[in-house]
């Protein structure tokens, strides 16, 4: 079978989806179902499907869901799949196939490595071989063909910038906003790598190996066009850095076809990336993202930079204590009017909601009160009260007759308790961070030493988010 597929002309052939998406459709439901063996089976005849009509998107879909479940159920013959999308991809003679072959065998050795990952990471490393039996790998042999294979996917890139991704529907799975601002095969398979080396780049402190190649860790958080002139010159061992090396490449790349938004989506996500980095992400994230937004505030996809700048502005929020009120109280106020006239000025970005939501959150009323459960019947009653957004509260307090009297009456009774009327005292407080309530019961006609129940009434007014 294989013979056959080398054979045949590796280009994206369009045949109808419809038989091709009834029987994948039949692999996910085996897939849900925990049952391997039957989804390789009908792997196994869209493969055929596939040779037939000459369709060699189905056919590298099918190698590679052949291997993952070889990987799975068939320990002895799991690397099959290795010699298959090697020798498929020797015989190839369509670039952006072989880019293709390239990242997916990338992925595949990743897969392999993880899957026995503590028993090969206990291995000597060998340095400058490797075994011809890939069950005498160790990591590094593992690591460098991952690095390997993943560069090579992107090294035609002007190629593959010109070839959109839909062309290989069957074999690429994305989204509809990833297909919107990254249509070009380049940028799926960077994207694909940036995945991927970040599984590889765990193993070795990332602040150590920029310090190796002389990389302030400032710079990494400068805008794209300055980020995209560092030199990481890299070697294949270097794999904790060659996330932002692709990040690099991908940013040039789109920078060149003047992608705006992608830019900024690809700059946030690298943010994102470099929270690793605890010191240095605290000192420098956040001047990064309002340098982006002073360059993009005029473009509806700065909603996107705002939402990130007002996390870290919720954060830091959160982080006060009761003694930063003053200073917490502006931050709140200026993270309020960031919000609201960034909903003023872009009413229609497709994605306002994730700010209204902020938004929403940041002026929702709160309410707490806390203190003892019961008093005695003499002495002050502390009650402690939290409050948010609101302008003001009555409390009403209740005297209640001991539990025992309860259950001393019958149910409609006890119906009508529920509900006390006998209001002891009434309280108003105006807006401030935390107030204290006190009390002195009434004095009772019953001069026994039992403890007295007070309930607790309270009536709250909304008000602005500013304090």
């Amino acid at each position: 079978m294989l013979a056959g597929v080398l054979s045949l002309s590796l280009q994206a052939q369009k045949t109808p989806p419809a038989d091709y998406a009834r029987q994948w459709q039949k692999v996910t439901r085996f897939e849900e179902q925990s049952l391997p063996r039957s989804a390789a089976q009908e792997v196994q005849k869209i493969l055929r499907q596939a040779i037939a009509d000459k369709n060699s998107p189905q056919m590298i879909k099918a190698l590679i869901h052949q291997g993952k479940y070889d990987l799975t159920i068939d320990f002895d013959n799991d690397t099959v799949i290795f010699r298959n999308l090697t020798e498929m991809l020797e015989k190839s003679a369509d670039t952006v196939e072989k880019s293709i072959l390239h990242s997916m065998l990338g992925e595949l050795y990743l897969q392999y490595y993880q899957k026995d990952g503590w028993t090969i990471a206990g291995r000597t490393a060998l340095a400058g071989f490797v075994p011809v039996d890939m069950k005498e790998w160790t990591k590094n042999n593992f690591y460098d063909k991952v690095v390997e294979h993943l560069n090579a996917s992107l090294q035609p890139q002007e190629q593959l910038e010109k070839t959109e991704v839909s062309s290989y529907a069957p074999v690429v799975e994305l989204g509809k906003d990833s297909r919107r601002f990254f249509p070009s095969m380049y940028d799926f398979l960077a994207r694909r790598a940036i995945e991927f080396f970040g599984q590889i780049d765990q193993d070795t402190d990332l602040s150590r190996s920029l310090a190796k190649k002389n990389i302030a860790q400032e710079s990494l958080f400068a805008p794209a066009g300055e980020f995209v002139k560092l030199s990481f010159n890299l070697d294949t061992a270097d794999y904790n850095l060659w996330t932002l090396e692709t990040y690099r490449r991908l940013l040039a790349s789109l920078q060149n076809r003047n992608m705006h938004k992608s830019v900024v989506l690809t700059e946030l996500e690298k943010l994102d990336y470099l929270a690793r980095l605890e010191n240095a992400y605290r000192n420098f994230a956040l001047p990064s993202l309002q340098t982006m937004l002073r360059q993009w505030e005029t473009q509806d996809f700065s909603v996107e930079i705002i939402d990130k700048i007002a996390a870290f502005y919720e954060s830091e929020i959160a982080r006060m204590t009761p003694n930063d009120n003053p200073e917490r109280e502006q931050r709140i106020a200026h993270l309020y009017e960031l919000l609201k006239t960034t909903v003023a000025e872009f009413p229609a970005y497709e994605r306002i909601s994730i700010i209204e939501n902020r938004l929403s959150q940041l002026t929702q009323p709160e309410f707490s009160a806390s203190g003892n459960n019961t008093f005695v019947p003499k002495g002050k009653k502390n009650i402690t009260i939290t409050y948010k957004n609101l302008d003001k509260l009555t409390a009403k307090l209740y005297k209640l007759p001991p539990p025992t009297a309860f259950h001393r009456r019958r149910i409609l009774r006890i119906r009508k308790l529920e509900r006390p009327r006998n209001v002891c005292e009434r309280h108003r407080f105006r807006a401030a961070a935390e107030s204290t309530l006190s009390a002195r019961e009434n004095q009772s006609r019953n001069r026994s030493p039992r403890i007295r129940y007070l309930q607790i009434g309270f009536r709250l007014s909304r008000r602005k988010p500013n304090q």
